[in-house]
């Protein structure tokens, strides 16, 4: 089955995966490279967490009070967590100590170090507990980790936790990165390859502002700001509109109609409110779908995380309802993908594999955004 997503699904897509952030401007590097703020890299790491854990894409994911802008890496509390690559401590955050008239765990326990190459990398919810507490005395940062030391790349700097703004949650790594002038970006890339894994991703389409709240028509001719952003967005889209250069030429064109003809559209080679709409779905699908890159865990009843959250909104977008997205594996949630399953002809398990990945992908439309590296 095709489900071929409709402007019409537009204020429900915006429902279940949330209002998108803005994409910082970009920067020059020393070696010419140039990042966007929240871009995924393939910057060389070591992997941070010693032993077994899992991690998905969950950079951009809705929050309560904001989008998450870093890789979590699941892990049991105590796993030992190393630096990714060689450099100086450059901040450490303890809880207070006992004894300490005003004590405040939620300070514990984080640990950033500033890479020899200029990068820089950040810790967060390392362990505060002592064996069974939550007594605010932290110990889940390593001894000599101080402001000013030197480490290698696989130096132990602590251990997983769920300190700070986690108590409430699975124990994990906050995987924060920034590139020499400081852009946060996504290491997602980087820590699949860190683990020597193939890297399947939804390509992310990046800041499309002002064609999608433009309100001319664009077709043949048609020139400017809006139109280099449809270059860009139709290159993520797997299409070949030409150089992005703001004109709106015969490859510009081949490309949208490309474009309108794979969402159903009228093909006429004219940007207007439908065309629009459609890009505005799959930029808001694709900003929230890494979780279809088949290198995510099996998802089933009784888990918890961001990547469950994540797909209960795109199972509420593909029409099978798992209730409240709230990141927890539960009963709703099992039924919706076991219904979704039985629609496109899966063994209705309520287990998401790769299998029911590729067919959440498909019936999303989402099938040319898919880059494997």
């Amino acid at each position: 089955m095709r489900l071929l997503i409709r402007r019409s699904l537009l204020a429900a897509v915006m429902l279940a995966v949330g209002t998108l952030a803005p994409v910082a401007g970009a920067a020059d590097h020393r070696d010419g490279t140039i990042h966007r703020y929240g871009e995924i890299v393939d910057h060389p790491l070591v992997f941070p967490v010693i032993g077994t854990n899992y991690f998905w894409d969950s950079f951009w994911e809705p929050r309560a009070k904001d989008v998450h802008h870093a890789v979590d890496i699941v892990a049991d509390k105590m796993t030992p967590v190393v630096a990714v690559s060689a450099g100086t401590i450059a901040y450490v955050n303890w809880s207070t100590t006992a004894g300490d008239p005003n004590p405040n765990p939620s300070r514990c326990c984080a640990v950033v170090v500033h890479h020899d190459d200029g990068w820089e990398t950040w810790y967060i919810h390392l362990n505060n507990d002592t064996p069974g507490t939550d007594d605010g005395q932290g110990w889940g940062i390593a001894p000599g980790i101080v402001v000013g030391a030197q480490v290698a790349a696989g130096d132990l700097l602590g251990w997983v936790g769920d300190s700070g703004n986690s108590e409430d949650t699975v124990a994990h790594l906050h995987l924060e990165l920034f590139d020499p002038e400081g852009i946060l970006v996504d290491p997602y890339a980087a820590l699949r390859n860190a683990e020597g894994n193939q890297v399947c991703l939804v390509n992310r389409v990046g800041n499309i502002d002002s064609l999608l709240g433009g309100t001319k028509l664009l077709k043949s001719g048609s020139t400017g700001k809006e139109v280099k952003q449809l270059q860009r967005f139709l290159t993520a889209f797997q299409r070949e509109p030409g150089p992005v250069d703001g004109v709106l030429g015969p490859r510009t064109d081949g490309a949208l109609r490309a474009f309108q003809d794979e969402r159903g559209l009228t093909v006429d080679g004219v940007v207007g409110s439908r065309t629009r709409g459609e890009v505005a779905v799959v930029k808001l699908l694709s900003d929230r779908s890494s979780i279809l890159g088949m290198t995510g865990r099996l998802l089933r009843k009784g888990i918890y995380g961001g990547d469950v959250r994540e797909l209960q909104a795109l199972l509420l977008v593909a029409g099978a309802d798992p209730g409240p997205a709230d990141g927890y594996y539960g009963s709703m949630t099992k039924a919706a993908v076991a219904t979704f399953q039985a629609q496109v002809g899966i063994d209705p398990d309520g287990i998401v594999g790769d299998a029911t990945r590729a067919a959440l992908m498909q019936t999303l439309g989402l099938t040319p955004l898919v880059v494997c590296g």
